[in-house]
């Protein structure tokens, strides 16, 4: 009896060297990433229970108590604690963007150098105007006819008309483009904007985690010490450490790329990195797939470019059936004819008009080859719209499987899973203050806790951007050139 209350003594002792040694490595880490040390709030919830000088002195009485501090379980939002800083809203991101992104100022030049082409091109032609002159003779013989004249196309079978609707096709395609640029850049910074609150979320994860796995390897070589755990513990729980220690590592990493991410498609590069503010675990927005995909096939910016093409490609088959038709070209003018008159007077013929008018016969070349080229190309841009639909079907379905898929699995994790974990981890830290319960069971317990909670942030990542996928029409690459550019790059 007496040997069995010397060992309680002992392990009590052990547990209050262990309480001393756990909590202040916890303080200083959370103090060297920007945290005040001794804040509760902002440590990783790593909870021991606590026991006065009198149950100290009366083992027994620590018996069946309920602990004191309960435990907690790790909580999301409060990220900005791992990164220092400016803090940015998602409205200052997109704000931002709009005014410094350079495909969308891109885009934007396309539309108004398609709409300079499109009035240049309905532009009546110009006439000519110059100087004629015939049968010029010189010296004692002097007549020939010399004046000015003044030539005009007339242009027939609506040609002009036909070419301003070319042009309007054109121009609603580039504005179609550049409706598709906006909408791009705002889900580009919205996506970018939630892997970065993500990031952080797992930084502080990570952290916890890591810190946690210290605790381990500080209560195992303790344990080793008094003969309570052997070498193979000590070593797994070491390289539990050392794999937290490049977990750590490469959640700051990913923490840095998903910021240049953001900062680039912003447009502004050298803003000041620091954190973005807002709730990764936010009430999700609610979509009804039915009527997204009825809108996704209505009013796409692609649907609508490709609707454009159809109309611009008609106008354009138009405008080359008209082609034969000829144009009238009217030539009138004034000249002085020195010819001298068959009289007495001997004076010159004076002053005479003349006036031409003609046309070109279409009797060969009756632009058969346009006629059938600009048929190909309205069949071409027919077949663009049904591939157009075909793919945004293909790619909604994969992006709404995403989204259904991350949000079943989020709502599961928030209701399901991490509650059942929490209650775990509450019963696991009574029966440790029970000493029914070993302190190690109650570190792998705390460990499985934080290790879902990162899946959880992984599932609410996913359904974010699949989300915002899905609202924004599918639509990616905000830093990518327009259509009209690419062609004009690739053409040079």
């Amino acid at each position: 009896m007496k040997q069995r209350f010397s060992r309680a003594i002992l392990l009590v002792c052990l547990l209050l060297t262990v309480i001393t040694f756990a909590q202040e490595p916890s303080q200083e880490m959370h103090h060297e990433h920007g945290a005040p040390a001794g804040n509760s709030t902002d440590a990783p919830q790593v909870f021991f229970p606590m026991a006065n000088q009198q149950e100290v002195e009366t083992p027994m009485h620590h018996h069946g108590q309920i602990p004191e501090v309960m435990p907690q379980p790790p909580r999301l939002g409060n990220s900005q604690r791992v990164v220092t800083g400016p803090t940015y809203q998602l409205q200052d991101l997109e704000r931002m963007a709009a005014e410094h992104n350079p495909a969308l100022a891109l885009a934007q030049r396309a539309v108004e150098a398609a709409q300079a082409n499109a009035r240049q091109s309905g532009l009546y032609p110009n006439p000519t105007a110059g100087y004629e002159g015939e049968e010029i003779r010189g010296g004692s013989f002097g007549g020939g006819e010399q004046g000015f004249f003044v030539e005009q196309p007339i242009i027939l079978g609506g040609k002009l008309g036909l070419n301003r609707r070319v042009g309007a096709g054109t121009v609603k395609q580039r504005q179609a483009d550049a409706e598709a640029q906006r909408q791009r850049l705002a889900n580009d910074v919205s996506m970018a904007f939630y892997r970065t609150l993500a990031a952080q979320e797992k930084l502080a994860l990570e952290l916890d985690l890591t810190s946690i796995a210290q605790s381990t390897v500080r209560v195992v070589h303790q344990l080793a010490n008094v003969g309570q755990a052997d070498e193979t513990e000590v070593l797994e729980a070491e390289a539990e450490e050392q794999r937290r220690e490049i977990a750590v590592d490469t959640a700051r990493n990913k923490l840095k790329r998903e910021w240049t991410i953001l900062l680039a498609v912003a447009g502004v590069p050298s803003l000041p990195e620091g954190s973005v503010a807002g709730r990764i675990d936010g009430d999700l927005p609610a979509l009804d797939e039915g009527q997204m995909l009825e809108s996704l096939l209505s009013i796409s910016p692609e649907v609508q470019w490709a609707r454009a093409g159809v109309e611009r490609a008609e106008a354009v088959l138009a405008r080359q059936q008209h082609e034969p038709i000829p144009d009238l070209i009217i030539k009138g003018g004034l000249q002085k004819n020195y010819e001298q008159l068959a009289s007495p007077s001997g004076r010159a013929v004076g002053i005479q008009g003349f006036a031409e008018i003609g046309l070109q016969l279409h009797l060969w070349d009756r632009n058969q080859g346009g006629i059938a080229a600009a048929r190909a190309n309205l069949d071409a841009a027919r077949n663009e719209v049904n591939r157009v639909e075909l793919m945004l079907r293909q790619r909604s379905a994969i992006f709404t499987e995403d989204y259904r898929t991350s949000r079943r699995t989020a709502e599961r994790y928030r209701a399901e899973i991490l509650p059942r974990l929490e209650k775990a981890y509450q019963l696991m830290t009574r029966q440790y203050g029970n000493m029914t319960a070993s302190f190690i069971r109650v570190l792998t317990l705390q460990r499985m806790l934080y290790e879902n909670e990162t899946a959880y942030v992984d599932a609410l990542e996913k359904a974010w951007t699949s989300s915002i996928a899905l609202k924004g029409f599918l639509l990616q690459g905000g830093l990518e050139a327009p259509a009209e550019q690419k062609l004009t790059t690739d053409a040079h």
